[in-house]
């Protein structure tokens, strides 16, 4: 539990190859169905470094999610366009890149952390959420922190992929949302 930014529920891994990764995540690791959201995504309102950027901005080459207890992998492919996804795999890494929270106050957290001088990376709304990038990342001392404010869908579409992967017979490795 963080003090600013509220309970971590997420870790989110950028990888080369989303397809492989889930592969090993569900015949290694036991963990699944990944679901995977269509792309792109469709973003109300979408920020690069607090930059307006295209609705259709290439921001994912892939995106999959699942369940380990409470804890949600994600797994992230980065798209084509610059990002800090781009930019955490063409620097030589892969591998956690930042820590999901769930937060109440959304315009508070933001304030609180822009006076602290925390730069944003990305900012954007979706129909599920309203979400950050905080660069809290420190040369391998912390990670990105991406605080979510999540509207009813959202929390409903965890719910249903909780109860899938509680039923996982582990035959399946990915779903589509």
């Amino acid at each position: 539990m963080s003090a600013f930014y509220g309970k971590t529920f997420q870790i989110a891994y950028v990888v080369p190859d989303v397809e492989a990764a889930v592969d090993i995540w569900a015949t290694k690791m036991g963990v699944g169905p990944f679901f995977t959201f269509p792309l792109p995504l469709p973003f109300d309102e979408l920020s690069i470094r607090d930059a307006a950027v295209p609705l259709d901005y290439d921001l994912f080459g892939g995106v999959a999610v699942s369940y380990s207890g409470d804890t949600m992998i994600e797994l992230i492919q980065p798209g084509g366009a610059p990002s800090t996804y781009r930019e955490f795999l063409e620097s030589g890494r892969s591998g956690v890149h930042h820590f999901g929270t769930f937060v109440d106050d959304y315009d508070a957290v933001m304030a609180d952390a822009r006076a602290r001088g925390v730069p944003v990376l990305i900012e954007g709304k979706l129909p599920l959420s309203r979400f950050a990038y905080l660069d809290t990342a420190n040369d391998g001392l912390s990670p990105i922190v991406e605080i979510i404010e999540p509207f009813a869908p959202m929390l409903a579409t965890f719910d249903m992929i909780k109860q899938a992967v509680a039923d996982w017979d582990g035959t399946t490795k990915t779903l589509s949302l």
